[in-house]
């Protein structure tokens, strides 16, 4: 075990330090905010519900509203519920499905907040949603004494103007699980998949074999398909897609079009699963989890649920990981993500939402938040945390391939052409356009959306 911790501390030491060479330039900052002082006649009153002790008071009950992603393990609604306990604040918080809360969150900031404290930032929106202004820095809450505290690389990612702009909540990436039963039954080592041209015969032989309906189902859905299809395809290959100033270059390396290729040959070989045009990375997962297909390239959050959620997955005993396949010059890649907690500042409760993210960002939150969300900690110490380990099978392979990955491009058009990114790999699937085509277009596509 202790060997396994180190490993695991190691690869993520190293994954910190690649990133944050490439991460925004950090201002020093201000002292951390206190925690207030417990009343002195909180005792004598600690058995009365929170709101009752306001009236008697005679404070009015503060509430904080947040606009938060699916609250995955209950973690939100878990570490609410003990805030308002132990505090008397009270925390409404709406709840948006991924495919709808980029736009819900663009048009609630744009009309000034909509009454929201707290706003979930997440890691491909980082910069679009801090250019607008609409963020208080928050560079207090984590002071110069506690940075090493957390991942450097995803402290650097939430730095915008030199401000802390979200409090880091959780982090993940790419990953691949595989169906151990259908690769022992096609004779298939897993531990032979290491370029993608490996993953490709591998399909061929579950296909002979005749144990699978499909080796894999493209995830090719926005907005699932970047970060966990074609995106992470061209990363694992050592691809690029922009220059600093946004222009595209993918068109003039050969991973952009390799990746779509990949696509189209397992479409065209009947060893991909056609359906995937039209699904997300949710319902891929619950392909794989019906023992339909052998891989689920997914996020750190869906393979975990593969090998221990029954309720979404019935090959739990027989779902293992492995390194996303590379090409013949890299071992692996993909693209890392992670998810922050904005403070508005229009709120009218800055006092009291900060109180909340600092409690909801807390080792003990983070904890049941990897334990029961299966999402990984951004505070450091929890990755030596054994009881995280033991609740994760695989845990250290989920670690080794976060220290291939890296964060995408980050722009305020990124989302926009994110939805063109899976128009072009839909059209590939589909056979509206051929490889060069789609690469065409979508560099046609993103000067269009860069010059807007």
């Amino acid at each position: 075990m202790k060997k396994t911790i180190w490993k695991m501390m190691l690869g993520l030491m190293i994954l910190s330090l690649m990133l944050a060479a490439c991460g925004p330039t950090q201002t020093e900052e201000a002292p951390a905010v206190e925690e207030p002082a417990e009343e002195p006649m909180e005792e004598a009153v600690a058995d009365e519900p929170a709101d009752e002790v306001a009236e008697e008071s005679g404070a009015e009950p503060v509430t904080i509203r947040a606009l938060i992603r699916p609250d995955e393990g209950a973690n939100v609604s878990t570490f609410a519920a003990s805030f308002e306990e132990e505090t008397g604040i009270h925390v409404e918080v709406d709840f948006v499905g991924w495919a709808e809360i980029h736009d819900k969150t663009v048009t609630t900031l744009a009309s000034g907040g909509g009454g929201y404290d707290i706003v979930f930032v997440p890691s491909a929106n980082a910069v679009e949603f801090a250019s607008g202004g609409w963020f208080e820095p928050i560079d207090d809450l984590i002071p110069d004494g506690e940075r090493a505290d957390w991942l450097e690389a995803v402290l650097g990612l939430y730095t915008y103007d030199g401000s802390l702009i979200a409090m880091p909540w959780y982090a993940g990436g790419a990953h691949m699980a595989y169906n151990m039963e259908v690769l022992d039954a096609a004779g298939v080592d897993p531990e032979s998949i290491q370029t993608w041209d490996d993953f490709l015969a591998a399909c061929t032989a579950i296909k002979d074999a005749g144990v699978a309906d499909f080796c894999f189902a493209p995830s090719a859905k926005y907005p699932g398909n970047f970060y966990y299809n074609w995106g992470t395809m061209v990363a694992s290959m050592g691809g690029e897609f922009f220059a600093s100033d946004g222009a595209p270059v993918f068109q003039d390396s050969t991973e952009t079009a390799a990746a779509f290729q990949v696509i189209q040959d397992g479409i065209n070989q009947g060893v991909f699963d056609p359906a995937g045009i039209a699904l997300d990375d949710y319902e891929t997962l619950i392909e794989f989890g019906s023992g339909t297909t052998a891989f689920l390239l997914d996020s750190t959050w869906s393979v975990t649920q593969a090998n221990s959620n029954s309720e979404l997955s019935g090959i739990v005993d027989s779902a293992g990981l492995i390194l996303i396949p590379g090409n013949e010059d890299i071992r692996s890649g993909g693209y890392l993500y992670a998810g922050g907690l904005g403070l508005l500042s229009s709120s009218e409760h800055k006092d009291e939402a900060k109180q909340f993210l600092v409690y909801l960002t807390g080792a003990e939150a983070q904890k049941h938040h990897a334990i029961e969300g299966a999402n990984l900690p951004t505070r450091t110490a929890l990755y030596s945390d054994s009881d995280i380990a033991a609740a994760w099978p695989g845990f250290e392979i989920l670690s080794a391939q976060l220290t291939y990955g890296k964060f995408p491009p980050q722009f305020t058009w990124f989302e926009e052409w994110r939805r063109s990114s899976a128009t072009a790999v839909q059209d590939v699937m589909s056979g509206r356009l051929a490889v060069d085509e789609a690469v065409d277009w979508l560099v046609d596509e993103t000067t269009r959306i860069n010059s807007q």
